[in-house]
C-alpha cells in the first residue's frame, strides 16, 4: 500500500472514530444521566449569574469554580436556552476536542497507528465519555493540558537548520502557544495545578539526559512561561488575597495536611488506591463512576496497558515515553494528596496519556508484523481479529456500564435526582393553570433551580415545601401534590391531608406520588377555632396577621405527652396574606414557669416562591423537652421572624403569641 493511500485512509479512520465518539456522546443525552445532578444546576445557575452581568475570575458558588468552563457554558445556554442541551453541550464539545487534540499529539510522538489506537480507546471509554456527558468543568483541562504539550513538543522538535528569523518566529509562536494554554489550564479544574510541576519535571528529564533537545529552546521556553504566568496571575493573586475561598480544598486535603505534620499513611493509602484504579479497584463514587469500575475492567486490555506502561519504563532513555511516565505518575498527585481515593475527576489530567500506553504493544504487534505491508492474508486477519477484540470488548464494556447498569444503581438516581427530574416533567404535563406543590429535600436551594431546569414549560407558580415537615395546601380546585421516591411524608401530615378530602391518585408508573389536594378555603373551614395571648395576657383570636405576609390560623396539638425528657409536637397553620420577597422561619419556644426558654423548633419546610394568596402552609414543630424540666405549667410561644436570622414579624403590636399552657408531668 502506497504511503500517500495510507495517510488517506488514516485520516478517514481518524474522521470515523470521532464521529463514533460524538455518536457515543450525544446519544440519550438527555436520559443518561438519569436527571440533573445539584453541582451541575449549580453551574447553570452561575451560567445565569454571567448573563446577568455577573463577572469573575474565580466563582465562589457551590464550593468554588474556576471561569473559563462557566464562561463557555453561559455562551452556550445563551445560544440553546436553558435545558439540558445548553447545559451539557459544552462538555460533548470539550470532549471530542480532547479526543482530536490527544490523537494530534499521539501522532506526533509515536505516529498515526498508535493515534488512530489512542483515540479509538478514549472515543469508547468509560472514563472520558462519562464526563463529556455530565456538566462539570473537569473536561475542559484535558482538552488545554493536551494543547499545551503539543505546543510544548512543536517548540522542542524545531530544527537549528532553520533560518535564523524564521527560528526565531517559530520559537516565539509556539513558546506563546505553550505559555497561553498552560495558563489557561488554571482556569478549567483545581486538579490544573500540578500540570506546571508535571511539565517542570519533565524539562528537568531533559536538562540532565537530553540537553540538546533544549539548547537554542531557553527563550521559548522563558517567554512561554512568563506568558502562562501573566494569564494565570489574576486567578492566582485572586485566591491569594481570598484565602478561605475554596472551602472544597479546605475539605478533601487531610491526607496533606496529615503529611505535613510527619503522618504518610494516608497518603501511602491513597497511593495504593490510585495505582488499583487502572485494572483493580476504581472510583468507589458512584455519582462519577459505576462503584468500584477500573478504567480497564477486562483482562486482555488491562495486560496490554501494563505492557505499555512496561515499554515506557525499558524506554525511559527516549524522551517521548518520559513524558508518559512522568505525566501519568504527575496526574494522579492530587487524588493521591486527597480524601477518598481513587477520585476519578481529581485525576483527569491522566486521559491525555492513559490510553496510549495499551496503544504501544499493539502498534507494537502491527509494526513487527508489517500489518499494512505485503504479509500473508491470515497474519493481517490475526492482527486485525487482535485489535477488534481488544478495542470491541473495551467498548462493549463500556457500553454495557455506562448506559445500562451506572444509570440503575440507586445512589445515581438520587444523586442525579432522577425523581425530581420525572417530576418536572409531571409539571408540564399538568400546565400552568393546575396549582402545584412539589415535594424536596433541598427546597430552600437547589429543588427550585432543579425543577426549573429539568422542565420544559413554566414553573413561578410551583410551590415548594418538605414533606418531612411542612406541607402546603395551594388555594384553588385541583391542586397536585407530588413526592419524589426519595422524599419522605411526616406520617402526621400525610393524615391531616387525607382526613382533609387529599386522595392519592393510583395507577401511575412514576418514580413520585400523586395527590389530589383539597382547597384551602375549604381545609381553613374546619379547623378548630383557637385563640392565643399577647405577652400581657391579652386574648387575640385567629386568624392573627403577621406583618402583612401570613397569619397564623390554627394550632393542632398532635399525639405525645408533655413528659419532661420526652417530646411535645404540634402543627401551626398560616394563611398567606401577601407572598413575601423572602423566605420567613417560624419560631417555636417552651418557656418554664419563669419564662426561661427551655426548648424551641425553628423552620418552615416551604420557601415563598410559588405562594398565592390563601395557601395554607403546614409546619410541624417537634420539641424536645429537657430532662431537668420541672414539673408544672409551661408556656409555649410562637412567632415569624425573616430567616435566616431576624428580625420578628410585629402581631397586634407585639413581636410573638402566647399558646394555651401546658402541664408538664414526670417521666
Amino acid at each position: 500500500m502506497r504511503v500517500g493511500e495510507w495517510v488517506k485512509r488514516a485520516n478517514l479512520s481518524f474522521a470515523a472514530i470521532l464521529l463514533l465518539a460524538g455518536a457515543l456522546r450525544f446519544w440519550g443525552l438527555g436520559e443518561v444521566p438519569p436527571g440533573l445532578a445539584h453541582d451541575e444546576v449549580a453551574n447553570w445557575l452561575i451560567a445565569r449569574q454571567i448573563l446577568s452581568g455577573h463577572h469573575a475570575v474565580y466563582f465562589t458558588a457551590a464550593y468554588g469554580h474556576e471561569p473559563l468552563y462557566q464562561y463557555l457554558q453561559a455562551a452556550m445556554v445563551a445560544l440553546f436556552g436553558d435545558h439540558w442541551l445548553g447545559l451539557r453541550y459544552p462538555s460533548v464539545a470539550l470532549g471530542l476536542l480532547g479526543i482530536a487534540v490527544t490523537g494530534v499529539l499521539a501522532r506526533r510522538l509515536f505516529g498515526r497507528t498508535v493515534a488512530l489506537l489512542a483515540s479509538l480507546y478514549l472515543a469508547v471509554g468509560f472514563w472520558p465519555l462519562f464526563y463529556a456527558r455530565v456538566a462539570l468543568r473537569a473536561i475542559a483541562l484535558p482538552l488545554t493540558a493536551a494543547l499545551a504539550a503539543y505546543a510544548l513538543f512543536r517548540l522542542l522538535d524545531l530544527l537549528q537548520k532553520q533560518h535564523r528569523d524564521g527560528l526565531r518566529q517559530s520559537v516565539g509562536l509556539w513558546g506563546s502557544a505553550f505559555g497561553l494554554f498552560l495558563g489557561l489550564s488554571l482556569y478549567t479544574y483545581m486538579a490544573a495545578r500540578v500540570l506546571p510541576l508535571i511539565f517542570a519535571a519533565y524539562l528537568a528529564y531533559l536538562a540532565l539526559f537530553h540537553r540538546d533537545r533544549l539548547r537554542g529552546r531557553g527563550r521559548g521556553l522563558l517567554w512561554g512561561l512568563l506568558v502562562a504566568a501573566a494569564i494565570a496571575a489574576p486567578l492566582v493573586v485572586w485566591l491569594a488575597t481570598h484565602p478561605g475561598a475554596e472551602a472544597r480544598v479546605a475539605e478533601v486535603r487531610e491526607p496533606l495536611d496529615r503529611l505535613l505534620a510527619g503522618d504518610p499513611s494516608p497518603v501511602w493509602e491513597n497511593l495504593k488506591a490510585n495505582l488499583g484504579m487502572f485494572t483493580f479497584q476504581g472510583d468507589p463514587w458512584p455519582r462519577q463512576n459505576l462503584p468500584g469500575r477500573p478504567v480497564f475492567p477486562d483482562l486482555l486490555n488491562g495486560l496490554l496497558f501494563y505492557a505499555g506502561v512496561g515499554i515506557a519504563l525499558w524506554r525511559w532513555r527516549d524522551p517521548r515515553h518520559a513524558l508518559l511516565l512522568i505525566w501519568l505518575a504527575g496526574s494522579l498527585v492530587p487524588s493521591i494528596l486527597t480524601s477518598v481515593a481513587p477520585s476519578s475527576i481529581r485525576d483527569i489530567l491522566a486521559i491525555v496519556v492513559l490510553f496510549i500506553f495499551p496503544s504501544l504493544p499493539l502498534s507494537l504487534i502491527a509494526d513487527r508484523l508489517s500489518l499494512f505491508s505485503s504479509r500473508p492474508r491470515a497474519t493481517c486477519l490475526l492482527v486485525i481479529g487482535l485489535l477488534a477484540t481488544c478495542l470491541l470488548t473495551h467498548s462493549l464494556s463500556t457500553a454495557h456500564d455506562y448506559f445500562l447498569l451506572w444509570p440503575r444503581h440507586e445512589v445515581v438516581r438520587f444523586d442525579y435526582q432522577t425523581a425530581l427530574t420525572a417530576t418536572a416533567r409531571r409539571v408540564d404535563e399538568l400546565g400552568i393553570d393546575v396549582p402545584i406543590v412539589v415535594a424536596g429535600l433541598s427546597v430552600h436551594s437547589m429543588d427550585g433551580p432543579g425543577i426549573e431546569l429539568a422542565a420544559r414549560g413554566r414553573t413561578a407558580h410551583v410551590r415548594l415545601c418538605d414533606t418531612r415537615e411542612a406541607l402546603v395546601v395551594p388555594a384553588g380546585i385541583g391542586g397536585r401534590l407530588l413526592v419524589p421516591e426519595v422524599v419522605p411524608f411526616d406520617p402526621d401530615l400525610q393524615g391531616r391531608l387525607l382526613a382533609w378530602g387529599g386522595q392519592k391518585v393510583g395507577g401511575m408508573d412514576a418514580p413520585f406520588d400523586e395527590y389530589l389536594l383539597p382547597d384551602a378555603s375549604a381545609v381553613q373551614g374546619v379547623l378548630t377555632e383557637t385563640a392565643a395571648f399577647l405577652p400581657d395576657g391579652t386574648s387575640v383570636p385567629l386568624p392573627a396577621l403577621f406583618g402583612d405576609a401570613l397569619a397564623l390560623v390554627g394550632i393542632e396539638w398532635l399525639e405525645g405527652d408533655a413528659v419532661a425528657g420526652g417530646s411535645l409536637s404540634l402543627l401551626t397553620i398560616w394563611r398567606v396574606e401577601s407572598p413575601p420577597p423572602d423566605p420567613l422561619k417560624v419560631f417555636v419556644h417552651l418557656l418554664d414557669a419563669e419564662g426561661r426558654r427551655r426548648a424551641q423548633h425553628d423552620g418552615l419546610g416551604s420557601p415563598p416562591q410559588g405562594w398565592a394568596l390563601g395557601d395554607l402552609i403546614l409546619q410541624k414543630h417537634t420539641l424536645d423537652l429537657p430532662s431537668d424540666l420541672e414539673v408544672g405549667t409551661c408556656v409555649v410561644q410562637v412567632g415569624l421572624y425573616w430567616a435566616p436570622d431576624g428580625p420578628r414579624l410585629p402581631v397586634a403590636g407585639a413581636d410573638r403569641l402566647l399558646l394555651t399552657s401546658i402541664e408538664v408531668e414526670v417521666p
